[in-house]
């Protein structure tokens, strides 16, 4: 079962006390998806379970019996149609632009907006994606405008030559299932987010500490290389006695870390000290063996 499914069977599986939520969730249905053909309503659904509580909702609403058919070879789900009157003025009215919504109590609105997202939404796994999409049937300008007044931010594209309202942003879509009282969903989008979000940052850190492992690693080898070269050549006594005394503790405890060679001395040195120490042999060390290789 998808991700998209799962929301909508959380929508139609939770029960609406107030008869005008349980109108207003059928006209975000109506409004998203109902068209009329032959002087019938029309709702396409590509679920059965979900086909199954419109219906019954159609019949709270309006007292109509809807049929539920199978569409014709080459569609895919199944096509609600029954007949009212008050339906019918309501999808003409809406696409003259006349009505959009009219809300009777406070949560009417989150009702609105859970059908429209029964009837024509789709959204991703937060896991591997940010995106909720509105396949509008209607007309999308109108919904574009009526989102927007809402404090929303949706955007427009066209998917097989379909006009698509979507919202890609993680806070916008936030924003709309809050507005539609999808609260489980929202929570679930944020907890992902936040969890991605920690999982980035361990990432960066366990990156950031492999990078300074390597170039500690490497800067290692190339002291240790120069110190040999200075021995090979004769030319460890001409350091400092403190620093010959440091190139040779590199030396003998070549795998150690700058902290544990830092114990090493006596008296103990610190670990800045001894990096500044090996920075100057590293100096020193390639100005002679330069010299040296001139001088051949």
């Amino acid at each position: 079962m998808s991700f998209s499914i799962e929301q909508k069977y959380e929508i139609i599986g939770s029960p609406i006390k107030q008869q005008c939520c349980k109108r207003a969730l059928l006209h975000g249905i109506l409004s998203a998806a109902g068209s009329i053909a032959n002087d019938k309503i029309v709702v396409p659904v590509f679920d059965k379970k979900i086909a199954e509580y419109i219906q019954r909702a159609i019949f709270e609403a309006f007292n109509k019996e809807a049929d539920i058919t199978t569409r014709k070879a080459g569609g895919r789900g199944f096509l609600l149609s029954f007949t009212s009157n008050s339906a019918l003025k309501y999808i003409a009215d809406f696409e003259n632009r006349s009505i959009i919504f009219q809300e009777k109590c406070p949560s009417c609105l989150s009702y609105y907006l859970r059908g429209v997202f029964l009837a024509s939404g789709r959204i991703t796994d937060p896991e591997k994606q940010y995106l909720l999409e509105l396949a509008i049937d209607g007309n999308t300008d109108i919904f574009m405008e009526y989102l927007e007044s809402l404090g929303l931010n949706p955007k427009l594209t066209v998917k097989s030559g379909k006009r698509v309202i979507y919202f890609k942003n993680s806070t916008s879509i936030e924003d709309f299932l809050a507005l539609s009282g999808l609260n489980s969903t929202a929570f679930t989008l944020m907890n992902e987010k936040i969890q991605s979000e920690i999982r980035n940052n361990v990432n960066r850190i366990s990156n950031c500490e492999t990078n300074n492992i390597e170039r500690a690693v490497s800067a290692s080898i190339y002291q240790i290389t120069l110190i040999e070269r200075l021995i090979e050549k004769g030319l460890i006594s001409q350091l400092s006695p403190e620093l010959e005394e440091t190139a040779r503790l590199r030396l003998l405890y070549r795998d150690y870390s700058l902290s544990q060679l830092a114990a090493v001395f006596t008296p103990h040195i610190s670990k800045p000290g001894l990096s500044h120490r090996l920075k100057k042999i590293t100096t020193m060390a390639e100005q002679l063996l330069e010299g040296k290789l001139n001088e051949t």
